[in-house]
């Protein structure tokens, strides 16, 4: 048995066979980030393609850390994502809100001058500083 299928026909299913592994592979890779935290070190678990891989961290390997998106929506963070980067030369993308939330609340305790730096780079007034407060407070009691 032998099936000739005009070539436009081939290109547009391997395109849509394409198009459902990417969104899966997305899907996959999102779901699978986490960020553990146990006294200032870090375990940022993620995959890239389809390997699992690990990037330990103490917070004070921290050289920079820099917030790319925020968006508020009825005195809440419905996103917020950072790019840290560490002395190494590694650096890794936040885009959980509890990882970012967990981050923060470790620069807060252990390390102040970088958790100052990061309120520093929000280009907004003091309300937004005051939201990042209450829902650092809020993550804090829901893990006690």
């Amino acid at each position: 048995m032998q099936i000739n299928l005009p070539l436009p026909t081939i290109i547009l299913i391997l395109y849509i066979v394409y198009v459902i592994f990417s969104l899966i592979m997305k899907k996959i890779k999102f779901n699978a980030e986490n960020l553990e935290e146990l006294d200032g070190e870090f375990i940022f678990t993620f995959i890239p393609k389809i390997k699992k891989q690990q990037i330990y961290f103490n917070i004070n390997e921290v050289k920079l850390c820099v917030l790319t998106r925020i968006f508020i929506r009825q005195g809440t963070f419905k996103t917020i994502n950072f790019n840290i980067l560490l002395n190494d030369g590694y650096s890794l993308r936040l885009k959980k809100k509890r990882d970012c939330l967990l981050f923060l609340k470790v620069c807060r305790e252990k390390k102040a001058e970088l958790y100052q730096k990061i309120l520093s780079m929000i280009p907004a007034d003091m309300t937004v500083i005051l939201i990042l407060e209450k829902e650092l407070d809020n993550f804090e009691q829901k893990k006690i």
